[in-house]
C-alpha cells in the first residue's frame, strides 16, 4: 500500500488488500461491429509473426486511434508530433483559456509551491485562444522529450534553457526571434499573465522555424488504452479526489452523468474562459516522485527514480506503478501489465513524495 495516501473510506483492511491482489478491471469484449453517422468500425481478424491466433482489430475508414487519447482522429493527423506547451496555474492567472482541449494536461510544482501546466495537444488546429504561456522548466522539458513534443514556451530557467540547447529540442519561445510570430500579449491582464497563442501563430512558428511536423523515427508510444470505456472490476470508490502539493490543494469530483472528473482549486470550480464550462476528465492519474532542489528555489525531477501512484476512472481507483524505461516514463497495474486506461483525456497529477498526498472519498 502507498504511505502517501488517506484514505476515507468505510472499507475494512481485509476488504482493501482483496482490491489491490484483484488488480485492474480485464477489457470487455467488442462487439462485432458498430454504425456510427461518420463511418464504419470494422472488427477483422489478423495474424502476426508473434502471435499466429487470430486476433481482433478495430478499423475505422478514414480515422486512425489517438496515441494520446484511445479515441479516433482524422487519419491525416496519424504521424503528427503533438504541441507540449506551458500554462500558467497561479490563482491571478484564472480562468485559463483553451486549456479543456488538451489530450493530456501535466500539473507539476514550481517554485514557491504553485504549479504550471504542460498541455499536450495533439490536434492543435482549432484553437482559438490559449494560455496564459510561461517559462520553461527542466522537467517539463523532458516530459516534451518523452512525447516527441514541440515545446511551447515564455522564457526559461537556466538550467530549462541549458537543457533545450544541449538536446536540441524544438521549441517555440516568447523570448527568441520567433516570439512576435507565435505569442501576443492581451491587454486586458496583466504581466505576466497575459501571454496567448492560437493555432495559426503556432502553424506559423513551426514553418518558421522549419521544425519537422510528424514523429522522428524512433518515437515509441507511452500510453496504452482500452478499445471502449470499461470500468474497473475491482479497486475503491473515487467520488472525490483531494490532491495535496503542500498548501496547494486542488481536487475533482466525479460527475456521474458524464463519467468525467470535474476539476476544482482555488476554492472554486476551474473554468475555461473560452467554453464557459468547467473543466472535466476521462482519466486521472496520480504518481509520486522526488522533487529535488537545485537552489533559487528551483526543482528538477529525477525521472529514473519510478515509483508508486494511482489510475482514477468512473468512480474508483487502482494502485499503479511506473518507471522510466526507454526514456519514458510508462504506467503498469498492479499485475505488471501495462495500465489501460480508458479512452479521452487524461490530468496526470506529478506528486512530491515528501509533501505531498491523495486522499479519496
Amino acid at each position: 500500500m502507498i504511505k502517501k495516501t488517506l484514505i476515507k473510506t468505510s472499507l475494512t483492511s481485509l476488504m482493501l488488500s482483496m482490491a489491490l491482489l484483484a488488480g485492474c478491471g480485464k477489457d470487455k469484449e467488442t462487439t462485432t461491429e458498430a454504425t456510427t453517422t461518420e463511418a464504419v468500425i470494422n472488427i477483422e481478424a489478423e495474424q502476426t509473426m508473434s502471435d499466429p491466433s487470430n486476433i481482433s482489430v478495430v478499423t475505422k475508414e478514414g480515422y486512425v486511434i489517438n496515441e494520446l487519447t484511445g479515441e479516433w482522429i482524422d487519419e491525416s493527423l496519424e504521424h503528427q508530433r503533438p504541441i507540449c506547451i506551458m500554462i500558467n496555474n497561479i490563482i491571478d492567472a484564472m480562468p485559463q483559456s483553451g486549456i479543456s482541449q488538451a489530450d493530456i494536461t501535466y500539473e507539476m510544482m514550481v517554485e514557491g509551491g504553485i504549479t504550471r501546466y504542460l498541455c499536450v495537444f495533439k490536434d492543435y488546429s482549432d484553437i482559438g485562444k490559449l494560455g496564459p504561456v510561461r517559462s520553461a522548466r527542466p522537467y517539463y522539458v523532458r516530459t516534451t522529450m518523452m512525447l516527441n513534443g514541440i515545446y511551447t514556451h515564455y522564457g526559461w530557467s537556466n538550467v530549462a534553457h541549458e537543457l533545450i540547447f544541449n538536446t536540441g529540442l524544438n521549441n517555440l519561445n516568447g523570448v527568441s526571434g520567433e516570439s512576435g510570430i507565435v505569442f501576443y500579449r492581451d491587454s486586458s491582464r496583466y504581466e505576466p499573465h497575459n501571454v496567448y497563442t492560437n493555432s495559426d501563430m503556432i502553424n506559423a512558428g513551426i514553418d518558421y522555424m522549419g521544425y519537422q511536423r510528424t514523429y522522428f523515427d524512433d518515437y515509441e508510444k507511452t500510453f496504452s488504452f482500452n478499445t471502449e470505456d470499461t470500468d474497473l472490476s475491482s479497486g475503491s470508490t473515487a467520488n472525490t479526489v483531494d490532491v495535496s502539493f503542500g498548501y496547494y490543494t486542488p481536487w475533482f469530483e466525479y460527475d456521474s452523468s458524464s463519467k468525467t472528473y470535474k476539476r476544482f482549486q482555488y476554492g472554486e470550480a476551474q473554468i475555461d474562459d473560452q467554453t464557459g464550462e468547467q473543466l472535466a476528465y476521462k482519466n486521472v492519474v496520480c504518481i509520486f516522485t522526488v522533487y529535488n532542489d537545485i537552489g533559487d528555489g528551483l526543482y528538477d525531477i529525477d525521472w529514473t527514480t519510478g515509483g508508486d501512484g494511482y489510475y482514477i476512472t468512473n468512480g474508483k481507483y487502482v494502485p499503479i506503478t511506473w518507471k522510466y524505461e526507454n526514456d519514458k516514463v510508462k504506467y503498469y497495474d498492479q499485475s505488471g501489465s501495462p495500465l489501460k486506461m480508458n479512452p479521452g483525456n487524461s490530468f496526470i497529477e506529478v506528486i512530491p513524495n515528501d509533501t505531498g498526498s491523495v486522499s479519496f472519498e
